[in-house]
């Protein structure tokens, strides 16, 4: 397993000029880290795009969208409802702004993005619940949104990856919404403590120290979100202990060959299967974590996220 030589050179490149790793910053140091990071390193192009803030208040809760749609779009679109990465503390609108704008101008579909919540000011259930608030607003109001809600995949990357799955679910116990599709993106499916974490995924051992998401940062993500220990057990934390998994749409799983979390993917997907589902997993060669924000740094990494693309447009019809 070896990880792609353009991402070696970053990450030497960052060892190299030192200083601390996100979890030994500011909070506001870190969210802004990870924002100029994302957005130096991630998609080459910032496409034109039309995007459309709506505000917590607007939305009557507290989480705020962002509707980006393809310059000169016209009628209801299409619809991707994304869920960002960021271990439910990092993260916003502005950090995924050029991976937003690509979404929407490659695939010709408007791009929903969740504003959730972020820990530790908004510890757990918070995100969960935005996220839940979320779908029955997009359900309400898709029509007055521009969104056809007979063609919608929600997305999610890592954290957003749990999000998105719990949106799922959410949507298709009520029957307000239903997805085409599920595109989860090295997804976090397993919050139960991290010492067990590296026995039951192996990739969280071999991957855990070096290659972009380290242990101590896994660490402190969790102990940010959760209230306690015990809450890393709940169904909305650990999906694998959803009891309706049966009633998730096509679902199709990519994970970095080189990423700790890697392993947690490729162990939903079998479950999916045995719950009914058509569901797919794809180990990505030479990739690490966040590799979908690594395009501008790997030809690897963007070929990648074209790939992704295309499946996507398929989730979507």
């Amino acid at each position: 397993m070896t990880l792609d030589p353009a991402l070696e050179r970053m990450l030497t490149v960052s060892r190299e000029k030192g200083g601390p790793a996100l979890n030994e910053m500011a909070l506001s140091d870190a969210r802004g880290a990870m924002r100029d990071m994302f957005l130096a390193n991630g998609y080459p192009t910032c496409h034109a795009a039309e995007v459309t803030h709506i505000p917590a208040e607007a939305c009557g809760g507290t989480f705020s969208l962002y509707i980006y749609r393809p310059a000169n779009a016209q009628g209801a679109l299409p619809a991707v409802i994304y869920f960002h990465g960021g271990g439910f503390v990092l993260g916003d609108a502005a950090t995924y702004d050029t991976q937003s704008r690509a979404l929407a101008h490659l695939l010709g579909v408007a791009v929903v993005f969740v504003e959730y919540r972020l820990a530790p000011e908004y510890r757990f259930p918070a995100a969960v619940t935005d996220t839940c608030a979320a779908i029955d607003y997009i359900a309400d109001a898709s029509i007055d949104l521009g969104l056809n809600p007979n063609c919608l995949v929600a997305m999610g990357e890592s954290a957003g990856g749990n999000l998105a799955v719990n949106a799922a679910l959410h949507a298709h116990r009520k029957g307000d919404l239903r997805f085409n599709g599920l595109c989860l993106i090295y997804p976090l499916v397993d919050m139960q403590p991290l010492a067990e974490a590296t026995v039951r995924y192996p990739s969280v051992a071999k991957f855990g120290t070096g290659t972009n998401l380290d242990l101590e940062e896994m660490g402190w993500f969790r102990e940010n979100y959760l209230n306690s220990t015990d809450e890393g057990t709940l169904p909305e934390n650990t999906l694998l202990f959803q009891p309706d998994l049966d009633l998730l749409p096509r679902t199709r799983i990519y994970v970095g060959e080189c990423d700790p979390l890697r392993d947690m993917g490729l162990t939903f997907a079998p479950l999916l299967i045995e719950n009914g589902v058509d569901a797919k997993s794809e180990i990505l060669p030479g990739m690490m974590h966040s590799f979908m924000c690594q395009g501008n740094v790997s030809a690897l990494a963007l070929r990648h996220f074209f790939r992704i693309v295309e499946d996507l447009a398929d989730l979507m019809r």
